[in-house]
């Protein structure tokens, strides 16, 4: 029987949860009522590491509050007083101190930004031929509104009473009142990204070259995209580029082919009469890589497998590309490492 959240892992039981595109981890208990009993604190108290549920003060999660200063709010860390803002509306600073104690220490604030965005305006869409902001319940849409703040004031109500029309008109007050502050930005649609309806790579960079459209490469979210997108706007869609940019992709994206995992170990498999053969097996990922992709130039030659392991630890050969970091851009000068 699978339990939400918890996954277990040999004979030990982990907590984890994604929450705003950060996946976190609670604790690895013994056994699978310790884990329940803890995730059913947390789920109580909105996935908060705290004393309340239990972490002592050097893994709680960060605390921010908001200031107020002449141009905005500021949402602050109450312990190291790094500041983020400031921002022109209330409601938005709200949120973006909902969401930073989740990145702990690991604060990518474009991206918390974003994130906020969607929350802010979340169940509104805008209609360009029309000229139009939907919002949207269930999957239906339940009114079309010309002003922005309209839109916010009619997602509110159906929020507060889960779309149930006649407690809605029942209501007449402002959950918020969206016209004494400026709005943050409406979310752009991005051009030349699609989204794709898949769990891996769903964000699809492409474009229409005179009758031709390129698809340069699909990647796992929406910030690699747009940095890939850009990247490449920036070097005027040159061919020479997007060749480049392609290759690089598809470089990183089988960067594990015949490399599994299991155990804390990389095993190097490569089927062979129908069945999985198995070269290598490693801690170190890079190593790993390194000796699968000499095996594959050698036609699986097993027998120069110690030569190619001295050659990696002589040589001292590092990544040639960050993947982890969105960094499709930087290649060391050793073309062969990947």
């Amino acid at each position: 029987m699978k339990y939400k959240n918890i996954y277990k892992i040999q004979d030990r039981y982990h907590i984890k949860k994604t929450i705003y595109k950060k996946t976190i981890h609670y604790g690895t208990f013994k056994d699978l009522e310790s884990a329940l009993n803890h995730r059913n604190n947390l789920i109580k108290h909105n996935w908060k590491k705290c004393k309340t549920t239990g972490y002592p003060p050097s893994i709680q999660f960060p605390k921010y509050c908001i200031r107020k200063v002449s141009d905005g709010y500021l949402v602050i860390n109450k312990k190291d007083g790094n500041t983020y803002g400031s921002y022109k509306n209330y409601r938005y600073a709200t949120i973006i101190k909902k969401i930073l104690p989740f990145y702990e220490e690991d604060i990518n604030i474009d991206l918390i930004e974003e994130l906020a965005l969607k929350d802010f305006y979340n169940k509104i869409s805008y209609n360009k031929r029309k000229d139009r902001y939907h919002v949207t319940h269930a999957g239906l849409i339940r009114s079309t509104h010309r002003r922005l703040t309209d839109a916010l004031y009619e997602r509110d109500l159906i929020v507060k009473y889960d779309g149930d029309e006649e407690l809605m008109c029942e209501d007449s007050t402002k959950v918020y009142d969206y016209e004494k502050e400026e709005l943050p930005p409406f979310p752009k649609k991005e051009s030349n990204i699609i989204v794709r309806n898949t769990k891996k790579n769903k964000f699809q960079v492409e474009k229409q070259i005179r009758l031709h459209k390129i698809i340069i490469g699909r990647y796992p979210s929406k910030e690699l995209a747009v940095l890939i997108k850009n990247y490449l706007q920036k070097n005027d869609w040159n061919l020479e580029t997007i060749k480049k940019i392609k290759k690089v992709t598809q470089n990183i994206q089988r960067r594990n082919r015949y490399i599994h995992k299991r155990h804390g170990y990389y095993y190097i498999e490569h089927n062979e009469d129908k069945r999985s053969v198995v070269y290598a097996r490693y801690k170190d990922i890079e190593l790993a890589r390194f000796v699968r992709t000499k095996l594959e130039s050698t036609r699986w030659n097993r027998k120069k497998i110690r030569k190619f392991e001295r050659k990696f630890y002589s040589k001292s050969i590092e990544t040639k590309f960050y993947y982890d970091k969105t960094d499709f851009f930087k290649v060391e000068k050793n073309e062969n490492m990947i």
